[in-house]
C-alpha cells in the first residue's frame, strides 16, 4: 500500500543547514553543475530552506536565498545584464531583494511547490519585494506555460552551470497578483497558513 509521505518545511541553521549544503552539492555534482570539492563562495551569505521527511528524518529538498550587494550576486556576476535593467535594479532598496538559488530535490519526492511556498512566505514576512535568479531555459519556458509567472528577463542568456540559462527578476507582488487571476488554486495554496513547519534548530 502506497502511504502518503509527511514532509516538514522550514528555514534551517546548525546541523540541518550543513545537511542542506551537502544535498545541494551532491545533487549539483550528480547532474554535472558542480565539480567535486568545488568552492561555493555564496554559502556564508545564504539562508537555507529544506524539506525533511518525518520518518526517517531525512533532508530531501533544498533551496536558499543569497543576501549580498546587488553587483556581487551570482546572476549579476555571471551574466551580461542589460544597462536599462541594471539601472532599474540599482534602485531597489537594500534588504528588499535576494537571489534564489540551489533549488534541488531528491528523485521521487514531489516537494518543489512546498519549498517555493516556504521561501515565498519567509520572503514576504521579511519585507522582500524581488527575487533575482537565473533559470534553465527549459524551466523558464515551463514556468511561463504552467504558472504564468511574470519573470522579467534582465540580460542575455548564457551557458551557466552546464545549461543555457536566463537571468531574471521576479516581482513577488506581481507574481501573486498574476497567480490570483490565472491560477487561483495555486495562489490559494501559496498564501494559506503554513503547515508542517520545521523548528529552527541552531
Amino acid at each position: 500500500m502506497d502511504m502518503k509521505k509527511e514532509y516538514y518545511f522550514g528555514r534551517v541553521e546548525g546541523i540541518l543547514r550543513k545537511e542542506a549544503i551537502a544535498l545541494h552539492h551532491q545533487r549539483y555534482q550528480e547532474v554535472g553543475f558542480f565539480k567535486k570539492n568545488e568552492d561555493d563562495p555564496y554559502i556564508g551569505n545564504s539562508t537555507y530552506f529544506v524539506v525533511q521527511t518525518a520518518d526517517p528524518k531525512e533532508v530531501v529538498g533544498v533551496t536558499r536565498l543569497i543576501f549580498m550587494t546587488l553587483d556581487d550576486l551570482p546572476t549579476m556576476s555571471h551574466f551580461n545584464i542589460f544597462d536599462i535593467k541594471k539601472l532599474k535594479l540599482s534602485r531597489f532598496e537594500k534588504n528588499k531583494y535576494a537571489e534564489i538559488s540551489a533549488f534541488t530535490k531528491m528523485p521521487k519526492h514531489d516537494v518543489g511547490l512546498g519549498l517555493i511556498k516556504t521561501v515565498l512566505n519567509y520572503s514576504l514576512s521579511n519585507g522582500l519585494t524581488h527575487w533575482i535568479c537565473c533559470i534553465d531555459e527549459r524551466v523558464y519556458n515551463y514556468m511561463h506555460r504552467m504558472f504564468k509567472f511574470p519573470f522579467e528577463v534582465i540580460g542575455e542568456p548564457n551557458v551557466y552551470l552546464g545549461s543555457k540559462t536566463i537571468p531574471c527578476v521576479l516581482n513577488l507582488s506581481e507574481c501573486l497578483a498574476t497567480l490570483k487571476e490565472k491560477r487561483r488554486s495555486l495562489y490559494d495554496y501559496l498564501v494559506k497558513s503554513e503547515e508542517n513547519v520545521l523548528e529552527v534548530v541552531k
